[in-house]
């Protein structure tokens, strides 16, 4: 199985629950699913990845989860300290967005946000 399609099937099973992931007392992570929406909150990361592919690598292999995403009607969402800052799949309204994407299924909300989450991750 691709990688990109074990993500959209992770995604797809998980209907509803919630999941905070947090690094000694301090939280990390908060992910939520609702019907089908699925929330991935990032508030810290406390670890730093040397090698990482840049903003543009990222979002050209986000492409293939986001269009798996909406054939299963499921909308990923990614927020940065509560805040939105893309969304995959079903409901996302890409904008200027596909210029950069080439994708239907890819919404930047926050280009600064998306920025600085990408230099956490």
């Amino acid at each position: 199985m691709k990688h990109q399609n074990l993500s959209a099937n992770f995604l797809t099973y998980l209907e509803n629950g919630s999941l905070s992931i947090s690094t000694g007392k301090k939280p990390s992570m908060n992910f939520k699913s609702i019907g089908n929406r699925r929330i991935l909150d990032i508030i810290d990361i406390p670890i730093k990845l040397d090698k990482k592919p840049g903003l543009i690598k990222q979002l050209t292999e986000a492409k293939s989860l986001a269009k798996d995403l909406s054939k299963k009607n499921i909308t990923f969402e990614i927020q940065l300290k509560g805040a939105p800052v893309m969304k995959l799949g079903k409901e996302a309204k890409p904008k200027l967005a596909k210029i950069v994407t080439l994708s239907s299924d890819i919404e930047i909300t926050d280009l600064k946000k998306l920025k600085k989450l990408s230099d956490l991750i």
